[in-house]
């Protein structure tokens, strides 16, 4: 019987393989999409943009992570509020499944 550790490095190593490769495939057909439209004179419009800055992450994500956390703290801590921050979110759902 084989060793399970070496069964696993080796799934993994062609799971990397079959990764590598579809990314690969990916950029050629996006390479090749951006060659044709440079050949028939379309502009390209699509800028890359870092994925932390369209997650909002950073510092300001960050704040914000810690302002939630805070309400939903400040909010637990009293049970009126709760009570009213509770029926708010389900009449809100109840609106929104509505329309």
């Amino acid at each position: 019987m084989p060793d399970p550790s070496w069964q696993a490095m080796q799934q993994a190593q062609q799971a990397q393989q079959i990764h590598q490769n579809h990314v690969r495939h990916h950029r050629a057909a996006h390479d090749m999409a951006r060659a044709h439209a440079r050949h028939a004179g379309v502009p390209h419009t699509h800028r890359p943009v870092p994925h932390t800055a369209a997650r909002g992450g950073g510092l300001r994500g960050l704040l914000v992570l810690i302002v939630i956390v805070g309400v939903v703290v400040y909010v637990a801590h009293d049970p009126e509020l709760r009570t009213a921050v509770g029926n708010f979110a389900r009449n809100l759902l109840a609106h929104v499944q509505s329309n």
